[in-house]
């Protein structure tokens, strides 16, 4: 009998280390001390990580970034400090982002916006609008547009950025680089104002204007819902289209603005097909109601009330203490709609869905703070150790 041939099989190739390795490294946790701590290992390992083109790779295989904590200060002032979120080792001490204005400090700056990577600060005595990148503390200076500039009386303003990368896949991070617009607001008695910036053409576009209901109040900050920035301006909400470059005024629904106690009372959200949603804080009960702004099958948009009420004294298992201002709603993360919440014994992440709850800060007294959220992936140094390879 003959035996049967056995037919020969190609060579199986060896794998490529390097590759291999970067496959490996790119499915690691987005976690802020792993990249870091892993180049450490050897110079192969540090060339690989702090490589560009592998961090590129890295955000856009990840998509989200993390959430590595809040800008928290009070409103129209500068002493806004970064308030880390992440547990030891990913914990980024708040020296990390020294703000702006340590260089200037008899001048009058306003911190006003975290999005994309980047944060947003006002300048009253150079009226000029700053966005700054925390991560690698560059920074672009914007003059304010002449008309908003002109503006007469008693005005409040704010402002909002957006990276405009785009690029397919693009994730943010490094937006300072990219394009990237500004939405200026000037908010007055029964008026409001707004105009657009575009990195791309360095220049200002036309003032829009529209009335509103409410008199001067203070402004909360902006939330991006699809091609809209929209402010809360005591029971009226502001929204900038900024593709049309139009501005209008929304009222918040009738019971809302019955029951309207404080600044700290109200909060916008964003629900995940971008529409806007509205928490609003009974203090007395110590609950917040969720209303959503929904179209109607003919395409008019109304707010309905959600069923869903959030108990906040159940979900406390710290003692609360007896008062008028037990808890204020102090911000949020647009990205996941978790809203902040800050008590007299610290500060507090509030989820809403499912309905959970996290202790961010302690301390022993109400303070009144606003908090913007920052996320970004981190990885400052790397590229700086690329180069000095």
């Amino acid at each position: 009998m003959s035996r049967r041939r056995r037919s020969s099989r190609a060579p199986v190739p060896r794998l490529d280390v390097e590759d291999l390795l970067q496959d490996i490294f790119l499915r690691l946790p987005p976690h802020p001390s792993l990249l870091p701590r892993l180049s450490l290992v050897c110079k192969h390992w540090r060339s690989i990580l702090s490589d560009p083109e592998f961090l590129d790779r890295f955000r856009r295989h990840h998509q989200n970034p993390p959430l590595l904590g809040f800008f928290a200060g009070g409103n129209y002032s500068r002493n806004h400090v970064f308030t880390p979120v992440l547990d030891p080792p990913d914990r980024i001490p708040a020296a990390r982002f020294p703000l702006p204005w340590r260089n200037s400090p008899c001048e009058e700056w306003n911190f006003v916006d975290c999005r994309h990577g980047l944060a947003v600060l006002i300048n009253e005595s150079r009226r000029e609008i700053v966005v700054w990148d925390p991560l690698t503390d560059q920074q672009r200076a914007l003059a304010f547009a002449q008309e908003l500039d002109d503006d007469n009386g008693k005005r409040y303003r704010h402002a909002a950025v957006l990276c405009a990368d785009p690029e397919d896949g693009h994730v943010h991070g490094d937006c300072l680089s990219s394009p990237f617009k500004v939405a200026l607001i000037s908010v007055g008695r029964m008026h409001a104002s707004a105009c657009l910036y575009k990195s791309e053409s360095h220049r200002w576009g036309d003032i829009v204007s529209t009335t509103t209901r409410d008199n001067i109040c203070l402004v909360r900050p902006s939330i991006l819902a699809g091609n809209t920035l929209c402010w809360l301006v005591g029971c009226v909400i502001l929204e900038f289209d900024f593709e049309r470059e139009a501005v209008r005024a929304i009222e918040a629904p009738a019971e809302v603005w019955i029951s309207y106690t404080d600044y700290w009372s109200l909060q916008l959200l964003r629900t995940e097909d971008g529409s806007l949603r509205l928490a609003v804080l009974s203090k007395q009960k110590l609950s917040i109601q969720l209303w959503e702004r929904k179209l109607s099958y003919d395409g008019v948009a109304s707010w309905e009330l959600l069923q869903k009420t959030i108990p906040l004294e159940l979900l406390f298992p710290w003692r609360m203490c007896s008062g008028h201002e037990r808890v204020l709603m102090v911000g949020c993360n647009e990205d996941t709609s978790v809203i902040v919440l800050s008590t007299v014994i610290g500060d507090f992440l509030l989820q809403i869905e499912p309905t959970q709850i996290r202790k961010i800060s302690k301390r022993n007294y109400m303070c009144r703070k606003i908090f913007y959220p920052y996320t970004n992936f981190y990885t400052a140094l790397l590229p700086i150790l690329h180069k000095q390879q």
